[in-house]
């Protein structure tokens, strides 16, 4: 049995989903899993790798450059939801022999008064489609005020408020408001552990 999976058992008259029987055939033999993502962001392609590196072996990631469609930053759920969900199929048509196609964005979120900002990642298999959501922290109300929600020149904006050089591409805002105690590689990995739950528990689903 592969080191770093789980057994999947399926109760005797059901049939196994595609997800199961995916899982349950890497038993059988080394696999090098092959995931394909929206990205060519290091932090996204290092928070996948790590993240199907908790369940498999020789994890392979391949970052594609391709568009979101959707706001540089996205500023809600459902356009954030969106362009991670544009990434991943945009990734998937490209390299359709990939075993999973993923795809992350960042957003924010409004609950209320407040407006948070997160990860979305979306995992397909096929036709099964994961989704997951990282920590989320309270934006700072001034720098919101500062930045132009269409225009990537706000990443410019983000350092010199904070004082730091390509913060999106390094610890993230997350790691400089929790003094490096959370970081956007960690947070980011979380929502695509938390996308792959129907993938490694798919009797639950």
């Amino acid at each position: 049995m592969h080191p770093r999976t789980r057994e999947i058992r399926t109760p005797v008259g059901e049939s196994k989903s595609p997800a199961m029987m995916f899982l349950v055939s890497i038993h059988s033999r080394n696999y090098d899993m092959y995931i394909v993502m929206g990205s060519t962001s290091a932090v996204k392609v290092n928070a996948t790798k790590q993240a199907f590196g908790t369940y498999f072996e020789d994890v392979d990631v391949k970052g594609l450059p391709l568009a979101s469609g959707v706001k540089a930053f996205p500023t809600s759920d459902g356009e954030t939801l969106q362009g991670a969900l544009n990434r991943a199929k945009k990734a998937r048509s490209l390299e359709p022999e990939a075993d999973f196609a993923v795809g992350i964005e960042g957003g924010l979120s409004r609950f209320d008064k407040y407006v948070l900002v997160k990860q979305v990642a979306v995992v397909i298999k096929e036709d099964i489609i994961g989704i997951g959501v990282s920590a989320g922290y309270a934006a700072p109300e001034r720098l919101l005020r500062q930045l132009d929600m269409a225009s990537d020149e706000s990443r410019n904006i983000i350092d010199s408020y904070l004082g730091r050089k390509e913060i999106l591409s390094n610890e993230g805002v997350i790691g400089v408001l929790t003094n490096g105690v959370l970081d956007r590689t960690r947070v980011t990995k979380d929502a695509v552990i938390c996308a792959l739950t129907r993938f490694v528990n798919p009797q639950f689903y």
